[in-house]
């Protein structure tokens, strides 16, 4: 008996023992903290959803690797995230697109092209497929120090705001418009007049005749702007922005650094973000168009001509600035050739028919 009992204890000593030593790790594992920012003020779409991003990444790790994301400016200037993930400033951020131009010209067209008429679902198919690992390609071998790991895919932008009806290209010869970008360039080689100025100034300026027209972003966005007091028709269609991307950037060296298993863990909550990101601005931009008609401004595709007329033009254009740029030439064609495959498949939308 008493040896039964003696075995018994030595068993529970073993067993404890065993814990004890399996739970240890667990408790002195160290937690990983990053710090990033996103380019766009709180509230902003890109702001709520980089920090949907840092929530899953807590949950999903049990706190493990914890990602704080600050508001824009915080840390270093607003859009300027993609420059402080290459100085060791930042360790992330959802940034990039544009706001690297010109230093990677490339940047616009990953986050916006120009005249482009594959949907932002084909869009963010070319990004996972073979866009990703492209750009990711040319940042290591323009010498940066970050990456992409994924992107807050957005919808297009409405095209034009403005006091008179469009019935066709002719109608935009001579308009005076807030214009930005690619898309300024291709519409100010239409014979529009394009100016830039903060979205502030729309308002007062339109009330002026100091510009005709102008463009913002998408539906939703320009509604909560109250943008349906400066402009009585709003014409849409995305050639002219037909989509918005912030990518999610970390720094190189710490996302090689982390474990498989993390890494693993945050690629997975990237995708649930993406998906939640798009899914909420598809909702709001659908109750926003309904808010401009409430508001009685009219709501109307543009005409197709003007797609017709805009479309070649824009890709005239970034043909011509790719021949120059050795990594823009190559992710145009990218773009180009997954946007045939696309129409072979699927087709392609007919804005304004």
């Amino acid at each position: 008996m008493k040896k039964r009992v003696v075995l018994l204890l030595l068993a529970v000593i073993f067993v404890g023992g065993l814990i004890f030593v399996d739970s240890a790790p667990m408790a002195q594992q160290k937690v990983i903290t990053w710090t990033g920012q996103a380019c766009l003020p709180p509230g902003m779409p890109v702001a709520v959803g980089l920090q949907d991003l840092c929530d899953r990444i807590k949950a999903a790790t049990g706190g493990r690797l914890i990602w704080n994301a600050k508001p824009a400016g915080s840390v270093c200037p607003a859009t300027k995230e993609w420059q402080s993930i290459n100085k060791g400033v930042l360790d992330f951020a959802a940034t990039g697109g544009s706001y690297l131009v010109p230093e990677i010209p490339f940047g616009s067209i990953v986050s916006q092209r120009v005249g482009a008429k594959i949907s932002p679902l084909g869009h963010m198919m070319w990004f996972e497929i073979e866009g990703k690992e492209l750009i990711n390609k040319w940042y290591k071998q323009l010498g940066y120090k970050f990456e992409t790991i994924g992107g807050l895919h957005g919808l297009p932008e409405g095209w034009i705001h403005l006091n008179k009806p469009l019935k066709g290209p002719q109608d935009l010869k001579g308009l005076k418009m807030r214009a930005s970008g690619d898309g300024g360039i291709v519409l100010s080689r239409m014979g529009v007049g394009t100016v830039f100025m903060p979205l502030g100034e729309i308002f007062e300026n339109m009330k002026r005749g100091i510009i005709d027209a102008y463009e913002c972003s998408n539906p939703s966005f320009d509604y909560d702007m109250a943008l349906y007091e400066a402009g009585k028709y709003y014409y849409l269609s995305p050639t002219r922005a037909p989509w918005e991307v912030y990518e999610i950037m970390v720094e190189r060296s710490k996302w090689e650094a982390l474990p498989a298993e993390l890494k693993a863990i945050v690629t997975n909550c990237v995708k649930g973000a993406e998906v939640l990101y798009h899914a909420r601005l598809v909702a709001k931009n659908e109750k926003a168009v309904q808010g401009f008609k409430d508001k009685g401004v009219i709501v109307e595709n543009l005409p197709s001509s003007i797609d017709d007329a805009f479309v070649p033009e824009a890709t005239k254009y970034l043909k011509e600035v790719a021949a120059k740029n050795q990594s823009m030439n190559e992710v145009l064609t990218s773009q180009l050739k997954f946007e045939e495959m696309w129409k072979n498949l699927y087709g392609l939308p007919s804005p304004g028919k």
